[in-house]
């Protein structure tokens, strides 16, 4: 028997949100600089430029990441439905149990 999400990952991940976000940042400190580059020199603006070229770079290679890695995860969770499930909640008693602990 196999078990079918439609939407196991929500539109609105955090992970995703947060690049999203990321880049919005990027965007307006892009902005910023544009506005500002009247008053500094060309080798600052170019360093600011490339500084925001490797953060948008990095932005997507984030992004990309965070949806290969949820890919993956929907697909072992399609494959093996029961032993994901029981490794989770294993995974969720040990936790528990390491922080009654921790508590004492």
């Amino acid at each position: 028997m196999e078990l079918y999400y439609k939407d196991l990952i929500s539109e609105d991940a955090s992970l995703e949100k947060l690049v999203d976000d990321l880049m919005l940042l990027v965007q307006g400190a892009n902005e910023l600089a544009e506005a500002a580059g009247a008053n500094l020199g060309p080798e600052q603006q170019e360093e600011i430029r490339t500084r925001l070229a490797r953060l948008k770079d990095g932005c997507l290679r984030i992004k990309k990441q965070a949806v290969a890695s949820a890919l993956a995860t929907d697909k072992l969770f399609r494959q093996y439905p029961y032993s994901t499930a029981g490794f989770a909640f294993a995974l969720g008693l040990l936790a528990g149990l390491w922080s009654a602990r921790r508590r004492r």
